[in-house]
């Protein structure tokens, strides 16, 4: 009997074609992930900005302080958009940057997304009053900075001092504002 008759193993191939096949499945696999993986970053950091301003508002009612929110620059000015960090502190000297001797609740690193601040009267902060109401209303917008992707979620954040997340009202996967789609990058 040939030994070499029943052995089981894949020939050359076979191994090519199984390969080929694998190769191609993550081909078409990676976008996807990719896109997966930026819309989660931009998702989880809007969560931290939601809950930033919340936590800016419990401690404004709690002390009876006004506590500011905002994006800081390499200063630690604030800034309405380009900011390397967003910050949760008590502006006791009222200059709208986080100064040496502040009270810092919060430092949230801003690296994997863009944000940009659209408040009421142009401002580069949300301030949250004693009462819990906001001085300042307004959104932050979050974006991925891959000019490729177009995904982005805003946090919203009313005079009452009520914040709410941007939702998919049409259901076709990106957030909008009454209807309309969130736009990230300039076209």
């Amino acid at each position: 009997m040939n030994r070499f008759a029943s052995s089981r193993a894949f020939t050359l191939i076979e191994l090519i074609i199984t390969v080929t096949i694998v190769a191609i499945l993550l081909m078409i696999a990676t976008p996807s992930f990719t896109n997966f993986t930026q819309k989660r970053a931009v998702s989880q950091k809007t969560v931290q900005v939601r809950n930033a301003l919340e936590l800016a508002r419990g401690l404004a009612v709690s002390q009876q302080k006004i506590w500011t929110v905002c994006t800081v620059n390499a200063t630690n000015a604030c800034v309405k958009e380009g900011g390397l960090r967003l910050l949760v502190f008590h502006d006791s000297n009222l200059d709208k940057s986080f100064s040496p001797g502040e009270s810092l609740q919060q430092d949230i690193e801003t690296s994997s997304v863009e944000i940009k601040l659209a408040a009421a009267f142009g401002r580069s902060y949300i301030r949250l009053s004693g009462t819990g109401e906001a001085m300042e209303s307004g959104n932050y917008q979050l974006c991925s900075h891959n000019q490729n992707f177009a995904y982005g979620r805003r946090v919203i954040i009313f005079r009452s001092g009520r914040v709410r997340l941007s939702n998919d009202s049409d259901a076709d996967g990106y957030d909008d504002i009454r209807g309309v789609k969130i736009h990230c990058h300039s076209d």
